[in-house]
């Protein structure tokens, strides 16, 4: 789980729309490159002010990547047909805990490891890109030389005419798929209550990143 949730934002963005789906991969593999320099470039900047202002450390971090991600969409993945049945406050803070919990786990990754390696991979021949779904392929690699290969599944929101992340398979993990499963687990072990399995879902997360803080450096 904690590198699903690390890895899980190394690539989103936005980019200009493309008309065909040659462009649309070579516009979206140029745009997960300009997107990870850019949040690398942030978190190397940040880096010591994580120990004296987490807050202000986390607000950097969103201002880059928060936008860029489709957390509406990734939550209504991840809660399934139990979306509709949750109420608006429910699905808010849901996505709320989810996002919080997303952008810490990747930038206490991000400060445990410095000399994380990104590779973008050039865009597979024959693929079909669409703007439902373009495919990004990557390989991260950590200072002790593990390769997690990871492929982005990216969309065109027509209504903001900019590109956004929803979903990402890690190392042959749907990351979505795979927390809509654990989520799923969570309401039937609470006899459908829906609201006590989105807290039981978030002091999971929150417990996730207690562990991660503990192991990340001092600056």
């Amino acid at each position: 789980m904690r590198w699903l949730l690390v890895l899980l934002s190394l690539t989103l963005g936005s980019v200009a729309y493309a008309a065909d789906s040659e462009e649309l991969a070579e516009q979206a593999h140029e745009m997960v490159k300009r997107t990870t320099e850019k949040v690398m470039a942030s978190i190397h900047k940040n880096r010591a002010i994580y120990e004296s202002d987490q807050a202000r450390f986390f607000w950097e971090l969103e201002d880059v990547l928060g936008p860029m991600v489709d957390f509406q969409r990734l939550t209504r993945r991840i809660m399934g047909n139990y979306y509709r049945e949750a109420t608006l406050e429910q699905r808010k803070r849901f996505a709320s805990a989810f996002k919080r919990s997303l952008l810490s786990s990747y930038a206490t990754g991000l400060l445990e490891f410095n000399d994380y390696e990104v590779r973008v991979l050039p865009p597979k021949v024959g693929v079909e890109n669409t703007l439902r779904n373009t495919l990004v392929d990557l390989e991260v690699v950590t200072p002790g030389g593990h390769v997690f290969p990871l492929t982005q599944s990216m969309y065109f929101h027509h209504r903001d005419r900019r590109w956004m992340a929803q979903n990402v398979i890690v190392n042959g993990i749907n990351v979505g798929k795979l927390f809509g499963e654990q989520f799923e687990q969570m309401v039937q072990e609470n006899d459908g209550n829906i609201g006590v399995a989105i807290e039981d879902w978030i002091e999971s997360l929150q417990e996730q990143g207690r562990k991660l803080r503990k192991k990340a450096p001092g600056v």
